[in-house]
């Protein structure tokens, strides 16, 4: 994301939540912190931080649907701390924003997060506003008494779940199909030749790939995967060697397993663009 002035700010949350045909949405961005900094030069860098995301920001997944609207200034800023550090946040952010005279207009606050046993062998994770106003009414009422989730469902949902709404950078989407579509193209009996480092040719097209990318979206979403990202990702393939196309719309993979190392080889490959006139960098053994 990017600030009205250019910076680019990294927030560890992104929240876009339409409400409903034509509703405005909420927004949020924030941090997760684990303890409130204790030296003032990284307090300093915290406040330098938060404060980058009052105002306008550049990057959201609604950019393209609203009119033409390219920065919102509507979002909430929200900073997430274990419960027991949460006061600690709670004291320290208005100070630390006071002394050095800096002014938060955006909706700001704080949520502790703690792990607690439910029923049998369950655990939940409860999230509770400590500080501050959310501009989601219902989520300010909920999240001051205290929200509960089931922490096994949600780690199936987060383990399971890829995409969400916003289009991920192209090196993530390229390791999704690599790693998780591309397999399930394989045939039982080949599986253990591509486990070998031997490359197998597999003839796809886009609508394919989309489909079953589709199965890591959010059930909420299940429609987000669009159809550009898998063109722009198995272009990119073809780029780097890993695939050819044989169509407007169809490709053939070569693809191999790569042997125990084959995320740091998909790294080196997918950062090595520029060279990619030689062909893909050799796998690991």
């Amino acid at each position: 994301m990017r600030t009205a002035g250019g910076a680019v700010v990294t927030p560890d949350m992104v929240l876009e939540a339409e409400e409903g045909r034509g509703g405005a949405g909420y927004r949020a961005v924030g941090e997760i912190k684990s303890s409130f900094p204790q030296h003032r030069s990284a307090v300093d860098q915290m406040v330098r931080q938060v404060s980058h995301y009052d105002g306008e920001l550049a990057g959201w997944e609604d950019e393209a649907s609203s009119g033409g609207r390219d920065r919102r200034d509507d979002q909430d800023i929200v900073i997430v701390a274990r419960s027991e550090h949460a006061p600690g946040f709670a004291a320290g952010i208005p100070a630390a924003f006071g002394e050095r005279g800096v002014e938060i207009k955006s909706p700001l606050s704080i949520l502790g997060i703690r792990r607690e046993a439910g029923n049998g062998d369950a655990t939940r994770l409860v999230l509770r506003r400590t500080f501050g106003t959310i501009s989601h009414k219902k989520a300010h009422a909920a999240l001051g008494r205290g929200w509960s989730i089931d922490a096994y469902s949600l780690m199936n949902k987060l383990n399971r779940t890829k995409f969400c709404d916003s289009r991920p950078p192209l090196p993530y989407i390229m390791s999704v199909l690599w790693f998780l579509v591309f397999p399930s193209l394989v045939h039982a009996k080949k599986r253990k030749k591509a486990r070998m480092n031997k490359e197998i040719l597999i003839d796809v097209d886009v609508d394919r790939i989309q489909k079953l990318a589709s199965k890591y979206a959010h059930p909420s979403n299940p429609g987000c995967v669009k159809r550009a990202w898998v063109k722009d990702a198995m272009e990119e393939f073809a780029r780097i060697g890993l695939a050819e196309r044989t169509g407007r719309d169809e490709y053939r993979i070569r693809y191999s397993a790569r042997g125990p190392r084959q995320a740091e080889w998909l790294v080196r490959v997918t950062a090595s663009w520029s060279s990619h006139a030689n062909g893909p960098t050799d796998g690991p053994e």
